[in-house]
């Protein structure tokens, strides 16, 4: 027997968004010091460097502020004018 009831769908846990999340943010880390070392022009030093940090604003931002999967599933429902919740469909 559960407590508390059913267990929530996995995207609801954020679990795998945050593994998602941190290893692209560590990986991108590791690209930009990469690219700090290598790179001697410094344009397009400046340049990658910026994307590199623009991808981890990008990522940060879809772990914090993100729909999940249910959420983009509702509001495709409701944009194709399917049953809400709570209501019967068929």
């Amino acid at each position: 027997m559960m407590e508390g009831g059913p267990r929530p769908p996995v995207e609801i846990t954020w679990l795998w968004r945050r593994i998602f999340t941190y290893l692209a943010s560590l990986a991108n880390a590791g690209l930009l010091a990469a690219v700090i070392l290598k790179v001697r022009d410094a344009q397009g030093l400046a340049a990658l460097g910026l994307a590199l940090i623009a991808a981890n604003v990008v990522l940060a931002t879809l772990y914090l502020a993100g729909a999940t999967v249910t959420d983009w599933a509702r509001i495709a429902g409701a944009a194709r004018g399917g049953p809400r919740d709570g209501e019967g469909g068929a």
